[in-house]
């Protein structure tokens, strides 16, 4: 049990409207009762994804992981999209529409993804409060495709981009010139470190918390050596 919060200074930052510790998260599938021991690591975020087959349980164990705790929390909704938005709303700091789910989306599909948003976009319109909406971009894009998607998403509200890869993550940044938050995704903190320094404002990672932290530390001493 931690008795207090570690802070990683000179790592604060504004995204999409939220206030972020530093732009570090960690991603979890699965169970929401595995979150509450993660809160308290000082993570910029925590993105988690929930058990779409039997989401009211889950929301209900995330309830009870969320009293007392303030790490922003994303939540990568996969299936049954409509109905988990409307469910997840009030629990998610921001929500993310993961397209890759069931294998990926074919290039015949794209067209479909703009139709979603929207519908989401103007379901959001029936809530007081606003919660930024990010899209992960499917996998495997013409540069053609990933451009139309990017069109899209600048000019319909969405609130920012979740990318794979660091050559991804290059592609949307010049694509979309800063008018759109960029997170990316990685397995391993050198490309996470990379893709911040390219300009990502955030970044998940699949890894074990004491890799996540030691990704803090390092960036951490930068910030120091640049004050």
């Amino acid at each position: 049990m931690f008795l207090f919060k570690p802070h990683f200074k000179g790592l604060e930052k504004e995204v999409s409207g939220l206030r972020f510790n530093n732009p570090v998260g960690l991603a979890r599938k699965g169970y929401s009762s595995r979150i509450r021991p993660l809160t308290g690591l000082g993570l910029g975020f925590l993105s988690v994804t929930p058990d779409s087959d039997n989401i009211l349980a889950w929301i209900q164990q995330l309830a009870q992981q969320r009293k007392n705790q303030d790490s922003l929390l994303a939540v990568n909704l996969q299936k049954d999209l409509e109905r988990s938005f409307s469910l997840v709303y009030d629990f998610a700091d921001f929500i993310i529409i993961d397209t890759n789910s069931n294998g990926g989306i074919n290039s015949l599909d794209l067209p479909d993804i703009p139709v979603l948003l929207d519908e989401l976009l103007n379901l959001r319109l029936c809530y007081e409060q606003f919660t930024p909406i990010l899209l992960r971009l499917p996998v495997g894009l013409t540069p053609e495709e990933m451009q139309g998607i990017l069109s899209y998403c600048m000019l319909s509200g969405i609130n920012g981009i979740v990318a794979q890869r660091i050559v991804n993550v290059r592609k949307v940044l010049e694509i979309t010139k800063g008018r759109i938050p960029v997170m990316g995704s990685s397995y391993t903190p050198e490309e996470a470190a990379l893709m911040l320094q390219e300009g990502a404002s955030l970044v998940e990672l699949e890894v074990r918390p004491p890799v996540a932290l030691k990704l803090l530390k390092n960036l951490e001493k930068k910030a120091k050596k640049h004050d």
